[in-house]
């Protein structure tokens, strides 16, 4: 029994000293149609990032662009490693 616990902390270490691999983050531009203005992103599918404060407003549970009330289209797509690198 206390062969088995020896092991299973030691592999515990080992999993500790392998680096981790880079955070993923899937990222989509929200563009308005009217306008042509980049209001925000959608990042990871679930959450809403506006460029500028008021860029992204909802109506009905729809958003909207903040500047003109447009329609807003996805644009762009990527994959970045930090929050820096989306757009």
């Amino acid at each position: 029994m206390c062969v088995m616990t020896m092991r299973a902390s030691l592999s515990r270490l080992a999993s500790l000293d392998e680096p981790r691999p880079r955070e993923r983050i899937p990222w989509v531009e929200l563009s308005c149609l009217p306008c042509g203005e980049v209001a925000g992103y959608i990042e990871d599918r679930r959450v809403v990032r506006s460029v500028y404060q008021g860029g992204i407003r909802l109506e009905r549970g729809r958003p909207c662009c903040g500047r003109c009330g447009g329609l807003l289209l996805s644009g762009n797509r990527g994959v970045a490693t930090s929050r820096n690198g989306i757009g």
